[in-house]
């Protein structure tokens, strides 16, 4: 049996035999002319494990797998494991239990034979000077297992994977029994010396030695790695110079946006003075003709006091009695009461003249020009210079004066001028319709810290929760059992849920306005409803969520905001009433915890079919988490420009005020400093949502296109209109 000097296998004049050594160096072969027996090819070993090769002339020398010259290649492709030589290495003879490195640790006994730990301590008890081999009958003296040595090759092949495929690599090709010494370059195979003579050197083949060979391929790879290596340097230097173009273009492209910037602040410049001019000429028409309407007003009134006076003197003499009604002159004459009412009044009419610009205004064009690049030349440095010497401008605030008594001549604002941002479309998310992803009448709009998007999809009843990869869930409000009933007796789908308003707070909780039973839901993000509150509340509209994870809703009937505390256990565990206000609506926080809501009602005028949820407010008031009140923005904001329907709001990471004016289609900016801006003028047609997200990109909810419009959000120095 297998153990340290074990003969495996035998064959020939001369015998050989692989040896597994018990000081771990691996299998000890004996050439020549030995033939193995080819049930050992499946023996594992390690790249690292050590062959020890005798030679006829009894000269031992120790190579290892990487000192073999072995191809990587035919390494890969191993034959398959010879189960039933590695069993009877593996296994002890006596239990035919398989080898392990504790309880059945093979254990090499005086005589060579392998036996594992736990038969030997059975027989070490059985006997009393030592142990007897069962196969040999040489009696091991010993009196304790520890003066035994383990067989370190067993275990190095029980710790060691694909050592069978390398052991039969490294036999001849042919007889798979020797090691080879050659190399046939005509059948690309490895050849032992009989072999070689029998078989391929009478059919003219070319074989050269091992090492030869190898030396040979080694250098038609180190040509081909050199020549790629080449290719590499070649390629790596038309990387750098696309890099360097690139860069050049980008340069480009910012230099003649800064150009354009610059002639659209002039031409908004002018916009603003043609305004103020024009708005001043309107106004003095306007009080022209209001105090020639109040005159008429006036004359008017006393006509009215006149007549009312006579009516009051004749209804006296009709009460009189018969003789004194008689007694009095019939011929009294009837003043003429309207004599001194104008007949006509000269008003000045007014009337829009357009002059220049018929057309579309445009500030500049594009032109573009054929430009080669030759790609071969090496185009680092002057891509380089080209970036160096560009610098971009900072937006410098330019001077002009605000004051009423400011001349054209004098188009500068002063030094404490606003930052405004700029928004340009990107594209647009969803559609009409009722499947995932698409919107029906969609009237609020949420983006959490993680950059998840929720929308209140109120006509197809549902909270619909988006990610950046696209649609996630939908959350709606499962019926009741009475409304299961319901359901079932009338044959009707009741909506399940109708959100007005959505928001999340830091604790993963969202919060829902619904208008079906005018109350608050709060649901977790696997669409379970942890709380439901109804009490004191008349009509819940807008919903937000506070820094410390609380909720504030406000009461548009009841005229009041409120503020809930909820567990996700327990449900709302405590609410108060904030502060009273003027049919509050909309509402939303910054991160300081600040609350702006909405106040009064604002009409969208193209809202012919009188929807509730598209009224909104015309001024916007702020209140503390302490309800202390804070700043408030009245109806009409600026000198000319005023709110007609606020139908949503948000707060972008500087604390500037963003505000969706439904019925002007318009996105008004407010910063934190004062003024004002117009963010977006075109493309919207009833925006009743919106919201910034994490990366910079702010979110309008476009209701009657049903769809979520993105823009870009860029910080600029800019003036405000």
């Amino acid at each position: 049996m297998p153990g340290s000097g074990a003969r495996l296998g035998s064959g020939g004049q001369q015998e050989s035999c692989w040896d597994l050594l018990p000081a771990g160096r691996g299998v000890r072969m004996e050439e020549p002319g030995s033939k193995l027996n080819s049930s050992w090819s499946g023996i594992k070993l390690s790249q690292n494990t050590g062959i020890r090769i005798r030679a006829p002339w009894n000269r031992c020398e120790y190579k290892t797998l990487h000192q073999l010259k072995l191809p990587r290649k035919a390494m890969a492709a191993a034959p398959h494991l010879n189960s039933d030589a590695l069993r009877e290495i593996l296994e002890c003879p006596i239990c035919m239990e398989s080898f392990t490195e504790e309880h059945l640790r093979p254990k090499l006994l005086h005589c060579g034979h392998t036996i594992c730990k736990q038969c030997l301590e059975k027989l070490l008890a059985n006997s009393i000077n030592g142990i007897r081999c069962p196969f040999c009958s040489k009696i091991t003296r010993i009196t304790s297992l520890a003066q035994l040595t383990d067989n370190l090759t067993v275990l190095k092949i029980i710790d060691t994977t694909g050592l069978g495929e390398v052991v039969g690599l490294l036999m001849c090709k042919v007889c798979g029994r020797r090691l080879p010494r050659h190399f046939c370059k005509s059948c690309s195979l490895v050849l032992c010396e009989p072999c070689k003579e029998t078989s391929h050197m009478p059919q003219g083949h070319r074989v050269i030695a091992i090492k030869e060979a190898a030396e040979e391929r080694r250098r038609e790879f180190g040509t081909r790695l050199a020549r790629l290596r080449e290719l590499m340097g070649d390629l790596q230097k038309r990387k750098a110079a696309l890099e360097g173009v690139s860069r050049d273009l980008q340069s480009r492209y910012k230099a003649v946006l800064q150009d354009y910037s610059k002639e659209e602040r002039k031409i908004q410049e002018e916009l603003a003075r043609s305004r103020k001019f024009f708005t001043t000429s309107l106004s003095e028409v306007e009080k022209v003709n209001s105090q020639v309407m109040e005159e008429q007003a006036y004359l008017l009134n006393l006509a009215e006091v006149q007549i009312m006076s006579r009516c009051d003197y004749f209804l006296a003499k009709i009460k009189q009695g018969d003789i004194a009604l008689l007694e009095e002159a019939a011929d009294e004459e009837e003043p003429e009461l309207t004599n001194s009412l104008p007949r006509e009044l000269t008003l000045q009419e007014v009337e829009l003249l357009k002059v220049s610009h018929v057309g579309p205004l445009q500030i500049g064009q594009v032109v573009k020009k054929p430009r080669t690049v030759n790609v071969e030349e090496s185009l680092i440095e002057t891509a380089a210079s080209s970036s160096a010497s560009f610098r971009e401008p900072d937006f410098v605030q330019e001077e002009a004066s605000c004051t009423p008594n400011s001349s054209p001549a004098k188009p500068r604002m002063p030094e404490a001028a606003t930052s405004i941002q700029q928004c340009y479309f990107i594209k647009k998310m969803g559609s009409k319709g009722s499947l995932p992803g698409m919107f029906n009448l969609p009237v609020s709009l949420h983006v959490t810290l993680q950059g998840e998007v929720l929308v209140a999809d109120r006509g197809n009843f549902r909270i619909q929760v988006f990610t950046r990869k696209g649609f996630l869930k939908e959350i709606r409000r499962s019926p009741s059992g009475i409304d299961s009933f319901v359901l079932s007796f009338l044959g009707a789908d009741l909506p399940n849920l109708t959100p007005l308003s959505v928001t999340m707070n830091c604790h993963g909780l969202i919060g829902v306005t619904d208008s079906y039973d005018n109350s608050v839901k709060v649901y977790t993000m696997d669409g379970h409803c942890v709380a439901c509150h109804r009490s004191q509340l008349s009509k819940p509209w807008g919903i937000a969520a506070l820094p410390s994870g609380q909720f504030v809703v406000t009461d548009v009937e009841g005229g009041k905001l409120w503020c809930f505390t909820v567990d996700r256990g327990m449900g709302v565990v405590k609410y108060s009433c904030l502060c009273s206000a003027v049919r509050p609506k909309f509402v939303t926080c910054d991160a300081e915890g600040t609350i702006y809501f909405t106040q009064g009602l604002g009409l969208n005028l193209e809202n012919r079919q009188y929807e509730h949820h598209l009224e909104g407010g015309f001024s916007i008031g702020s209140v503390g988490p302490d309800g202390q009140l804070g700043r408030q923005i009245s109806h009409f904001f600026s000198e000319n420009e005023d709110f007609r329907c606020i139908a949503g709001m948000c707060v972008d990471s500087r604390g500037d005020l963003i505000v969706a004016d439904s019925s002007r289609k318009e996105i008004l900016h407010f910063p934190k400093g004062g003024g004002y801006n117009i963010l977006i003028r075109e493309g919207l047609t009833c925006p009743v949502g919106i919201a910034i997200t994490p990366k910079g990109q702010l979110l309008v909810l476009d209701c009657w296109d049903h769809c979520i419009k993105i823009y870009s959000y860029h910080l600029r120095r800019y003036s405000t209109p």
